[in-house]
């Protein structure tokens, strides 16, 4: 072969292994593009961060409260056990501690039913610990300390000074909610008006409309955001195992 066609021959060669480079690295590219394409990137509102929808948690101290509740109804009466277990579970529903003590006096002695009684509550509910509260728990030291070494319970004294998380939890003391029926209409109107003042309670919504001696359906509604602890870690799960029967 002469000179010029074996310099033609390796130019076309060059040429030809030039293209079919190009073309490979074309088809790797449009590869990595496919793959690229077939796993879509993963958007930042998909992912949810842990604790995102869950209210900061706010200090708290428990404060020892012991007051009287006067309830007097034209329409339904209650017997003095009813009453104290009724209000008791309410009160713990606020937030209140589960060592919460009612009695109630001033049952009629032949009925047992209670006409104008006087609901007697020993209890400690959480407040948020502000310069204010913890000025005012302060004051109370000497006398906790005392009432703890009278009942030889020197812990509830230190208890009572520590803190602790909670929340602003929403509860229901609508008809349907903690065994509440319409019956119950002018109990709730009351703790509205005498009892939730007390408490770190703060009322979402309420459209108490209760007639005397007259049952009103639909009756009583009010919603609420009471302060509670934070549930621990160990009750989170004993509550799972319960519930999965474990």
């Amino acid at each position: 072969m002469s000179r010029p066609r074996r310099c033609a021959a390796a130019g076309f060669a060059v040429s030809r292994a030039l293209v079919v480079g190009m073309l490979a690295l074309s088809a790797e590219f449009a590869w990595a593009q496919t793959q690229e394409t077939d796993t879509p990137p993963v958007a930042v509102a998909d992912v949810t961060l842990p604790g995102d929808d869950i209210a900061p948690a706010i200090q708290a101290v428990w404060m020892e409260q012991n007051f009287d509740f006067h309830y007097q109804s034209f329409t339904t009466f209650y017997s003095c056990s009813s009453l104290a277990e009724k209000m008791r579970r309410i009160l713990i529903e606020l937030g209140a501690e589960r060592k919460t003590k009612v009695r109630v006096s001033g049952c009629d002695s032949s009925s047992g039913i209670a006409r104008m009684p006087v609901v007697r509550i020993s209890t400690a509910s959480p407040f948020e610990a502000t310069p204010e509260t913890l000025a005012d728990l302060e004051k109370t030291r000497p006398v906790r300390e005392l009432a703890a070494r009278v009942r030889n319970d020197r812990a509830k004294g230190i208890e009572m000074d520590e803190q602790f998380p909670a929340h602003w939890k929403r509860v229901s003391l609508s008809r349907g909610s903690l065994g509440l029926s319409p019956g119950d209409c002018e109990l709730v109107e009351q703790i509205e008006r005498k009892l939730l003042p007390k408490l770190a309670v703060r009322i979402v919504s309420s459209d108490m409309r209760c007639t005397p001696n007259q049952l009103t359906l639909g009756q009583p509604r009010l919603e609420v955001e009471a302060l509670a602890e934070l549930p621990k870690a160990d009750d989170v799960t004993d509550k799972k195992k319960r519930k999965s029967g474990v």
